[in-house]
């Protein structure tokens, strides 16, 4: 198009965050526009019309540094909320680790403490076995000494 000229080859842009490092720059002739438009027998206020539409929607090197810079305040603003939610994130972690660490102690205090009545209980149970097993010994002496006794008694009265 008559109107448009593109100038090659790309030149280099400034280097600015995560913008390409090259772009074509692309310039446009509005007057040249609305002259071959009017050339191609469109009418004068038409062809302005439509040049005045086009190059409206056009953004120009200003508008796009200005979005460049609001868009990396937006980043920049991101990164600062993403950081402090990482920061808190990693502190509720660890207040869940020391608490998860706290029960476990806990745990292990009562493990050891079930373990010293468990010893307990079977020092009693073995002492108790001891004394009933003592008691038996000699229930069964006495049992015996009355058996002996008995057997002579008899001998003698049938003998």
């Amino acid at each position: 198009m008559p109107g448009w000229r593109a100038v090659l080859p790309p030149v280099d842009a400034p280097a600015r965050g995560r913008t390409l490092a090259r772009m074509s720059v692309l310039t446009f002739d509005a007057h040249q526009a609305v002259k071959t438009l009017c050339e191609a027998g469109a009418a004068e206020p038409l062809a302005e019309a439509f040049v005045e539409i086009i190059t409206g929607n056009v953004a120009t090197k200003a508008d796009i540094s200005e979005s460049e810079t609001a868009l990396g305040a937006d980043i920049a603003e991101s990164d600062v909320r993403l950081q402090a939610k990482i920061a808190d994130v990693q502190a509720e972690t660890k207040a869940d680790i020391a608490g998860i660490q706290a029960e476990v102690a806990e745990v292990r205090t009562e493990v050891a403490n079930v373990q010293v009545e468990l010893k307990t209980g079977i020092g009693l149970a073995r002492a108790g076995v001891g004394d009933l097993e003592g008691r038996l010994y000699r229930q069964l002496w006495s049992m015996a000494a009355g058996i002996v006794g008995l057997t002579v008694a008899l001998v003698k009265l049938l003998g």
